[in-house]
Order: C-alpha cells, then structure tokens, then sequence
C-alpha cells in the first residue's frame, strides 16, 4: 500500500536532509519517498530515517520555546 503524505515529514537520512513525501507498506520492511534539499527523490528503508528537529515546520518556533511547551 503506498500512501501520499499531505503534510511533508521533515526527516534526516543518510544522504542529507529532506522530506518525506511518500509511504509504502512492504513484505519486510517500510519504505519512505524522501525528496532531498538537493532535488533528488531517494526512497529509504524505515530504518534509515530519522525525524528532523523541525517542530513547527517552518512557523518560528525556538528549540528553547518548544522544550518550554512539552514540559
């Protein structure tokens, strides 16, 4: 099953960071369709992925104020 994100995961992978835009569900494992800050469309294994320190996804939201809010 592959799923369209409608809001964007801004994640880390090995190759850089970027965000994801794509799901799908496999045999073994789950694939993530991440389109990189370079331009390039890579798909990762789950594993590979992490999510990118990006609380607000662009709404000016410190690291100090966030810590503040989820105390």
């Amino acid at each position: 099953m592959v799923v369209q994100l409608h809001e964007l995961i801004p994640v880390v992978t090995p190759l850089g960071s970027g965000y994801a835009i794509l799901f799908e569900t496999g045999e073994h494992d789950n694939y993530w369709t991440v389109a990189l800050d370079n331009q390039a469309l890579v798909t990762f294994t789950q594993a590979e992925l992490r999510i990118a320190r990006s609380y607000t996804h662009g709404r000016g939201i410190t690291h100090d104020q966030m810590m503040e809010i989820i105390k």
